[in-house]
């Protein structure tokens, strides 16, 4: 399953680096709770280079869409 959206280049290697399990956790931050700071610094903590705008500018690009509010 693709993420919804168009989540860009940063998020998409993300996504494809990841295992199921994995994916299921991002997934969870990307769409919960979780602060962009903390999420772009947890993944950068385990290789993958990302930053919280790239992750602030995805979630609001799906608001519209009624994916996330």
């Amino acid at each position: 399953m693709p993420l919804p959206g168009i989540p860009g280049p940063s998020l998409d290697r993300i996504w494809a680096s990841l295992g199921e399990r994995e994916r299921d956790l991002f997934f969870d931050h990307l769409f919960g709770g979780t602060s962009a700071d903390w999420l772009a610094t947890t993944l950068r903590k385990h290789g993958h280079d990302v930053s919280a705008t790239t992750i602030r500018t995805y979630r609001r690009s799906l608001a519209p869409e009624g994916v996330r509010e």
